[in-house]
């Protein structure tokens, strides 16, 4: 179910926030809860169901036996089981097919051999990455003793399923969420909390509707004809799948945190205003930042840190951003541009340079944010022979500057988004990332029913997240 269609804002979403607020017992709110969110998945795969359910279930008992045990062999002994069975599950649906089409091809170069007998029809389930990294959270969490087990299985399920943030985060901690989820005081109605949430949400969509998906109406039929695009069509569709993809996913975080505070939940934020940061180290502060957080403290923190010295600290940064880059897809252009960004945090890191490269702060934005591009051209990419193409177009002469490939219709539209979107990331001092005041005045209110009325018109066509694939 997609959080802009008709059934969610209209069927859904009313039917789970009237339960949620009628005069009920909390145990009875929370399992409808649970129950809602279930539904809520079940809607793309309910075949799926009993693989998250699965996921749950093993962390639940898997954290209270860690706890339990009084020999620390003991207790790393069933943090890897945990670590093992949730990657290995997520690595069988996500990878399995990349590492054989690898290995097939290595195989092939040295022993001729054209067999494929062991490739398999696999669906990815959608929201795997994410609830698998936040299940497993909690078990390691357990273990380094930041937080004690849940004896709670109710509330625990629901922690892993609620469904605002269980396809495409914010990933959110056992300690962020589940002892918010067993207090019977967010139950009720709270009109300040609502207001804001419903504010926060028509936002989420607007970003969504109004500029992502008006972007990707040039971005994507341009990306099918890559080889006629000219060197300016070549930046700007680099340019509009930037600022795309931001606005898509900002605008799910949105969204999730928006539904959570209608509920009285508080999920973390996940972007902060990233195409204004002064460096990559600072870009990776501001964007998608439970994934940066989650990352730093269960895989580059645990490798060494910078605890070890200048080589083992760019060693790490390099293992994290790869394998951060390998978690969005199967693929080899998602690991070289986790390597790129890798490289370029332990190139600041080596110069000195993490606060910035020019003593004009501007400058330091503009040189950013020219190498996120760069980047995202590795990320939208099919294939790394596509990335050579386009990052050829932009970079290598001849140079044409025309804009002959856009239609009237299409580069009309993709220059308003274009502008509008530049204006908002780059013009005011702070974006709409969880600004929204505690008091809703009338002309704030006016101005999301609009932006709500023109989200809902475009609802016609099916546009899931960007972050959905991930």
């Amino acid at each position: 179910m997609l959080f802009n269609s008709f059934e969610f804002i209209f069927l859904f979403l009313p039917i789970v926030l009237g339960f949620y607020f009628s005069p009920i017992s909390h145990r009875l709110r929370l399992f409808g809860l649970l129950v809602a969110s279930y539904v809520f998945y079940g809607y793309w795969s309910y075949q799926f169901l009993g693989l998250l359910m699965f996921s749950t279930t093993l962390d639940y008992f898997l954290g209270i036996w860690i706890y339990r045990q009084k020999s620390q062999t003991n207790k790393k002994r069933l943090v890897v089981l945990s670590v093992l069975v949730n990657l290995g599950i997520l690595g069988f649906f996500k990878y399995f097919n990349f590492f054989a089409d690898n290995f097939y091809t290595l195989n092939n170069l040295i022993n001729q051999d054209s067999s494929r007998s062991f490739f398999l029809e696999i669906v990815l389930p959608v929201g795997i990455s994410f609830y698998t990294f936040q299940s497993m959270s909690y078990t390691l969490d357990v273990y380094y003793g930041s937080t004690k087990p849940h004896y709670d299985y109710l509330s625990f399920a629901t922690y892993v399923a609620f469904f605002p943030q269980l396809v495409a985060g914010p990933i959110v901690r056992h300690s962020d969420l589940v002892y918010q989820l067993e207090d019977p005081k967010r139950g009720i109605f709270e009109s300040t909390n609502f207001s804001k949430g419903v504010i926060l949400f028509v936002f989420g969509l607007s970003k969504k509707m109004l500029l992502a998906d008006r972007l990707a109406e040039a971005v994507d039929p341009a990306l099918n004809s890559l080889t006629f695009l000219s060197t300016a069509e070549s930046w700007l569709v680099a340019i509009g799948y930037t600022l795309q993809l931001y606005f898509d996913f900002s605008g799910y975080s949105d969204m999730a945190i928006g539904l959570g505070k209608m509920m009285n939940f508080d999920f973390p934020i996940n972007f902060n205003s990233p195409y204004r940061a002064s460096s990559i180290t600072e870009f990776w502060k501001r964007w998608h930042m439970t994934l940066s957080t989650w990352l730093r403290d269960y895989l580059y923190i645990p490798l060494g840190g910078n605890r070890q010295g200048p080589l083992k600290t760019y060693r790490n940064l390099l293992v994290t951003m790869v394998l951060g880059g390998l978690w969005h897809g199967a693929n080899w252009v998602y690991i070289v541009w986790g390597f790129y960004h890798g490289l370029l945090l332990s190139i600041e890191r080596v110069s000195g340079r993490a606060k910035g490269y020019f003593a004009l702060s501007r400058l330091n934005v503009g040189l950013t944010f020219v190498l996120v591009v760069v980047g995202w051209v590795f990320f939208r990419s099919p294939n790394l022979n596509f990335a050579g193409h386009w990052l050829a177009h932009m970079w290598l002469p001849p140079y044409d500057f025309s804009l002959h490939h856009f239609v009237p219709k299409v580069r009309d539209r993709f220059a308003i988004a274009l502008i509008v979107a530049s204006a908002l990331v780059f013009l005011p001092k702070k974006t709409l990332e969880m600004r929204v005041p505690d008091m809703i005045t009338m002309r704030y209110a006016m101005v999301a029913a609009l932006l709500f009325l023109l989200s809902i018109s475009f609802f016609s066509a099916n546009s899931p997240f960007l972050y959905f694939q991930f």
